[in-house]
């Protein structure tokens, strides 16, 4: 036996130590998973939860079945003002402003004096009174300033209710038509929404967008829906029936995609599924339950925090 022999079997010797090593490294990290995590018969992470803790919760849970889903399409919106409400306030006469009597927010009602103007034609001052009742979203001119019959010295609107203006694209002009509803959400604000009729659709087509748009009127009595806020407009164009699927809130959105979570005897276990096609409100389930599986469908946040909190108190 040379050197070369014993060198080799001392390095295979080393391979077969660190391997058992790492075998038992893994083994006792596999060992704390656990323990972090209790496994469901279904081989996911359990929560333990009594049908009392979950009822207190709020957790609610039901039955993958057959479900009615739309298939919505997302439109791009402007709320504006209700012009069959809103007016712009002009001079009769050319001349100099004088006074202005409201200012941009102030409420204005019907025939009180907004403005008083010195006359080039007659050589004396006049009053200007408010056409209509309303808030004063615009005020461009300021004292001194030359005016004739053509300058805005007002913008008066009442806006209890406002519209909202959309696109509608010739792919979609035989799908969306008048009386439709949409739901409307502020981009900006996503908790922010309502919903809506489409009142009116435009009988032209835009020659450089090759669109037209729909109009909703929206009510606006508690003024969350300012003139130029950004919205989405949903409209569902057709509706199908899936062979499963499950409220949308039950779905829980992880690094490795999308889960749920089943409810067994012992808890709530998580199971991992593929999700198709979704209104928002109802998500088509393409695999990972079957007919009848029960699952939380209220609140299933609390369970994935319940998870990760388990999971941050056991370290690797």
């Amino acid at each position: 036996m040379n050197a070369a022999w014993f060198r080799n079997r001392w390095m295979v010797a080393l391979v077969v130590c660190l391997t058992a090593a790492g075998c038992e490294k893994r083994e006792a990290h596999e060992e704390e998973h656990e323990e972090g995590h209790k496994v469901g018969t279904h081989g996911g992470p359990l929560v333990e939860l009594s049908d009392e803790a979950a009822r207190t919760a709020g957790i609610a849970v039901d039955s993958v079945g057959p479900r009615a889903i739309g298939v919505v399409v997302d439109l791009p919106g402007e709320i504006k003002l209700d012009a069959e409400r809103s007016v712009e306030v002009r001079p009769s006469y050319p001349g100099r402003i004088l006074r202005l009597h409201a200012g941009l927010g102030a409420f204005v009602r019907q025939g009180q004096t907004l403005a008083a103007v010195y006359s080039n034609e007659s050589l004396s001052e006049y009053t200007i009174e408010a056409p209509m009742a309303g808030t004063v979203v615009a005020r461009p001119v300021n004292p001194g300033a030359a005016v004739d019959p053509a300058s805005v010295i007002y913008t008066l609107a009442n806006l209890s209710s406002v519209w909202l203006d959309f696109p509608i694209y010739v792919r979609y002009l035989g799908s969306i038509h008048q009386g439709q509803t949409v739901r409307v959400q502020s981009q900006e604000s996503p908790g922010t929404f309502a919903t809506g009729t489409i009142s009116y659709i435009g009988p032209m087509l835009d020659v450089d967008t090759r669109a037209t748009f729909g109009r909703v009127v929206l009510p606006n009595a508690d003024r969350r829906w300012q003139p130029g806020r950004l919205v989405t407009a949903s409209v569902v164009l057709e509706r199908f029936t899936a062979p499963m699927a499950v409220p949308e809130e039950a779905i829980v959105r992880e690094g490795s995609g999308a889960a749920v979570f089943r409810a067994t005897p012992q808890g709530f276990e998580l199971q991992s599924v593929t999700p198709g096609r979704s209104d928002g409100v109802m998500t088509e389930i393409l695999s990972g339950l079957e007919p009848g599986a029960r699952v939380a469908t209220r609140n299933a946040f609390l369970l994935k925090a319940e998870l990760e909190k388990e999971a941050g108190g056991h370290d690797d």
